[in-house]
């Protein structure tokens, strides 16, 4: 079951430009007239435009405890709490493990206890993708983390400073929207040339060839019989991990071999397996054109056009 937890940022940009009907009002313009005639006004000071991002920003990320039929029942101001809580002191797995056992137990739900857990996690789920996305992209100076709790706590009170002024909240979206793209841009540039550099060193090191595509490959063990074909389908064990060390994905930490024809792989997969025979082990550097590219699964934690190694044992070829 998806879980519907966290407001992307995409996703609140993109509400906030709808396609507009045969009277010149979107689909959302009236959809959020009728969800704002439920808030009030709010005594919040707003004193420039980062706090004004900041708050609406913080507002956005509360509509979906108001709106949703599971999330609305939760308890507010242990959501609210989760939110302001210091990211050290918790888990986000715990979190997200508490969260997923909610979602998929009716039984979990009806109980107070376990539903204030889920309250308290729900927010602090919330306050870490909001303060990682930001992070990422080396743009917390964009937001007022404090502000942003501001923003959150009063759509959760159901107030609201921007009362009946929608117009100014697409213009402050907007503004986010651009400062976010510029962001973005620097930071996939970064990656970009980071891999192009560690390429350009990595292959003059011993052990180290380069195919005609680009990609990088160093023999740790080699292996006995024949090689696969580009649409074989094979079992391996590997390890998927960044330039900088952190590991995204691994077979060896799920204590299961993972097996895929080569043909429904990156191509850098479908290259540098067929390379191997059973039993051998290798460790592949590949260029972000033989990976994921711009568009890498948001969840995979692997930002654009970055470059990834892999270190891939190849047990079996299930068939030819």
């Amino acid at each position: 079951m998806r879980i519907e937890l966290i407001l992307c940022i995409g996703i609140i940009l993109a509400s906030c430009s709808g396609s507009e009907n045969a009277t010149g009002q979107s689909k959302e313009t009236k959809s959020s007239l009728k969800t704002e005639s439920i808030y009030a006004g709010s005594k919040v000071s707003l004193s420039s435009e980062r706090d004004s991002i900041s708050y609406t920003l913080g507002f956005e990320m509360s509509k979906p405890f108001i709106s949703d039929t599971v999330f609305s029942k939760l308890n507010k101001i242990l959501i609210a709490k989760g939110f302001n809580d210091d990211i050290e002191g918790y888990s986000v797995d715990s979190c997200m493990m508490i969260v997923q056992s909610y979602m998929s137990s009716i039984e979990l739900r009806r109980d107070e206890s376990f539903s204030n857990q889920c309250a308290q996690s729900v927010g602090r789920l919330n306050r870490s993708e909001i303060q990682k996305t930001f992070t990422d992209l080396g743009a917390t100076e964009i937001i007022d983390m404090k502000t942003v709790q501001l923003g959150f706590k009063d759509g959760l009170s159901l107030k609201n400073v921007f009362k009946n002024d929608t117009n100014s909240v697409k213009i402050l979206f907007a503004t986010l929207k651009t400062k976010m793209d510029e962001k973005y841009k620097i930071s996939i540039q970064k990656f970009e040339k980071e891999g192009i550099e560690f390429l350009k060193k990595n292959k003059t090191k011993k052990g180290v060839k380069q195919t005609f595509s680009g990609l990088q490959y160093k023999v740790i063990k080699k292996g006995r019989g024949k090689n696969p074909s580009a649409s074989s389908r094979v079992k391996v064990h590997y390890k998927g991990t960044l330039l900088s060390g952190e590991t995204f994905d691994s077979s060896y930490e799920r204590g299961t071999p993972s097996e895929f024809a080569l043909n429904q792989v990156i191509p850098g997969w479908t290259e540098g397996i067929q390379l191997m025979r059973p039993g051998s082990k290798f460790i592949f550097y590949i260029p972000h054109e033989l990976a994921y590219g711009p568009n890498p699964d948001p969840r995979s934690g692997i930002k654009p056009y970055s470059l990834l190694i892999f270190e891939v044992e190849l047990l079996e070829i299930l068939n030819l």
